[in-house]
């Protein structure tokens, strides 16, 4: 379902240190999917900007601070590229 609502539901759970990998890589058998690249390539544009806005989101605990740009680019290099092909 393309709904932002129920995606940062499903993400809110994530420890800090690991969310970005949970809206970057599912393993499913032998195959790792990108749940961002599955909902780009649906056309679930609210999943996916969602997705984005979540990695891009600075958040802090007492030792550390997490922003998912670098896990986004080492995923997806060619994010930017996928973007303005795959999405309207």
């Amino acid at each position: 379902e393309n709904s932002a609502t129920m995606l940062r539901k499903a993400v809110g759970c994530a420890p800090r240190g690991e969310r970005a990998l949970w809206v970057l890589n599912v393993q499913v058998g032998t195959q790792s999917i990108s749940p961002l690249m599955w909902a780009i390539q649906t056309g679930s544009l609210e999943a996916s900007k969602a997705i984005i806005m979540d990695l891009l989101t600075i958040r802090a605990d007492r030792d550390n601070y997490y922003f998912g740009a670098d896990y986004l680019f080492e995923r997806h290099p060619d994010i930017l590229k996928r973007l303005c092909m795959d999405a309207p």
